[in-house]
């Protein structure tokens, strides 16, 4: 009991020790979020407003998107011509003037009235050019996926000018056929409908580059989308090569960077990746999110051929899945039944 009666005492007296220490609990205004482009492509062209969440320690982050309303929102060029935005909602905002297209070489600005006064204005960017995309390579390849073993792998190829610097990014997307029983097409009719689906595939991740090694040189299977294989049917795929600014590519490049970070407690904390839409006011406030100026081009390929070398093993595990009954759209979600332009 003595014994006892000792420890609980030494408890008490090393708790006495320790100084409570108060966190400060991080409070953070709203902060504009700016997401949208103008390429050269025709228009419409759209943007996203946005607030950044509230932190609050009796809160938590605030989850909900803050979307901005009523806002004024133009586009303009180094000519003097410009074109607003109207609101669809949500916090988009899209041009309805469809005259005002984006051109190669012209300096472009966008400026934000907000309800509050607040103005805002990105810096001006000049629109660069963008090499055409040659062709598109396709090759079949195993992945660690149990469910999706093979996949076929979609890279790019291209040839980047010489004595210019260019910085390039790559988006991509697939469509691939999904199967199912079916159901009847129609009451008694021995015919089943709705057996084949066509999925999207797409990549969220960003791929950017600069041509600072290879000036002048070819890009040649540039990786930019994976498709998984579910039968021996033909894909089809697109891809879309931007030329971007090297400001647009700093800061893809820092958010990069940030997304890959390990987690790890030797980390450097993470700062907030600022864009390059500033408060006329106050260029302390910095938007996050970017206004970019890109040239695009665009590719599709479609994808019809197995190496011989990896189809016995599609044919193999391909045999060995079970096509699930009914409707194929109850099984792989409200994607279309009907054929895709181009397929």
């Amino acid at each position: 009991m003595r014994q006892f009666i000792v420890y609980t005492l030494t408890l008490l007296a090393l708790a006495a020790c320790i100084d409570q220490v108060q966190l400060p609990v991080r409070t953070e205004e709203p902060r504009l979020v700016v997401e949208g482009q103008i390429t050269n492509e025709a228009p419409p062209y759209s943007v996203r407003l946005t607030y950044t969440g509230k932190y609050s320690g009796a809160d938590g982050q605030n989850p909900a998107n803050q979307y901005v309303e009523s806002a004024q929102v133009v586009v303009g060029d180094d000519q003097g011509r410009s074109a607003r935005f109207v609101s669809l909602g949500q916090g988009i905002y899209q041009t309805t003037d469809t005259t005002f297209r984006g051109q190669i070489g012209r300096t472009y600005s966008l400026s934000i009235a907000l309800a509050d006064g607040k103005r805002y204005a990105s810096k001006p960017e000049t629109m660069p050019d963008v090499p055409a995309i040659d062709s598109v390579s396709a090759v079949v390849q195993q992945s660690p996926s149990l469910t999706k073993p093979f996949v076929v792998e979609y890279g790019v190829n291209t040839l980047d000018p010489a004595g210019e610097k260019n910085y390039y990014r790559w988006t991509a997307y697939g469509i691939t056929t999904r199967l199912s029983v079916g159901v009847p097409c129609s009451l008694g009719n021995p015919n089943m409908c709705n057996y084949r689906c066509w999925t999207t595939v797409t990549n969220d991740l960003v791929n950017i580059y600069s041509d600072e090694d290879i000036n002048g040189n070819a890009i040649r299977n540039r990786a930019v989308l994976q498709v998984p294989v579910y039968n021996l049917g033909p894909q089809l795929m697109e891809v879309l090569q931007y030329g971007i600014t090297q400001a647009n590519y700093q800061f893809l490049k820092l958010y990069q960077q940030q997304n890959a970070r390990t987690g790890s407690i030797f980390d450097p904390l993470p700062a907030p990746v600022v864009g390059n839409v500033t408060n006329v006011s106050n260029t302390a406030d910095v938007a996050r999110g970017y206004f970019a100026v890109t040239s695009l081009t665009r590719k599709r390929f479609r994808q019809q051929t197995y190496s011989a070398s990896f189809y016995g093993a599609l044919t193999s595990f391909i045999a060995s899945q079970l096509i699930p009954p009914g409707d194929c759209r109850n099984t792989y979600g409200n994607v279309p039944v009907t054929e895709p332009e181009g397929w």
